[in-house]
């Protein structure tokens, strides 16, 4: 083999987001929700609040945490968002919200051919994991991903919500060596974005692969350059 193990983005890489013809929400529609869900979720355990408070508490938060170092989650935020509406911040009761707020994700999102591809890649014993920028606490990644059926193919999944480091940061590759125990062996890692996917690989002295979701090209940066999941096997196995 070419490789002996790769690691994937997420979101634009994976997860496509358009919701396709399937009836599902895109994620525009789970996004645009949140406040709704939250103030479900808060009614249900008998906290107080209108909508259009919650609303507002939720996109100032939004707002601070583009600003707020790679740490902050979906979960920082609901703690926030307990201590502005004045309730307890108890510990299960963030929890449960923030599952609730962070919302799902759907098989319909997946780009084609991702399933089929990843059941090549590990039957062909390619190790493969995830390293992703991400506010989504990685215990609610993970949720999702078992939700589209996904998760048994990630051997590790490195979340920058969870570490406090985020790509194109060589540590958090460094981090996703350590813990697959693969730093001695040939790496690759494949996402959307050049300046925090094949950046962060180059910096970590892996090769890298840009998926062509959003840009068309690298500019000569990465590897290689694919549109289409079905492309990794050739590139990868051979």
């Amino acid at each position: 083999m070419a490789y002996d193990g790769i690691f994937f983005d997420s979101g634009g890489t994976i997860y496509g987001f358009d919701g396709d013809s399937s009836g599902d929400p895109s994620h525009a529609d789970v996004w645009a929700s949140m406040a709704t869900r939250a103030h479900a979720a808060l009614g249900w355990l008998g906290i107080s609040a209108t909508l259009e408070e919650i609303s507002a508490h939720i996109q100032k938060l939004h707002a601070e945490g583009r600003s707020s170092p790679p740490g902050y989650t979906e979960e920082t935020l609901v703690r926030s968002l307990f201590d502005r509406i004045g309730a307890p911040p108890r510990r299960d009761h963030v929890v449960y919200v923030t599952g609730v707020l962070s919302g799902p994700r759907f098989h319909s999102w997946l780009f084609p051919g991702v399933v089929e591809t990843l059941q090549c890649l590990t039957d062909a014993g390619l190790y493969v994991g995830i390293i992703a920028n991400t506010h989504v606490p990685g215990w609610v990644m993970d949720r999702n991903f078992r939700g589209v059926e996904l998760l048994q193919y990630f051997a590790h999944r490195v979340y920058s919500g969870d570490e406090g480091v985020e790509k194109p940061d060589p540590q958090i590759f460094r981090i996703a060596e350590e813990r697959s125990q693969m730093g001695d062996r040939r790496l690759i890692y494949m996402g959307d974005r050049v300046d925090k996917d094949i950046a962060g690989a180059q910096d970590a002295g892996w090769d890298s692969i840009l998926f062509r979701s959003a840009l068309s090209t690298s500019d000569d940066q990465a590897t290689f350059e694919i549109d289409h999941w079905s492309e990794l096997p050739a590139l990868l196995l051979s």
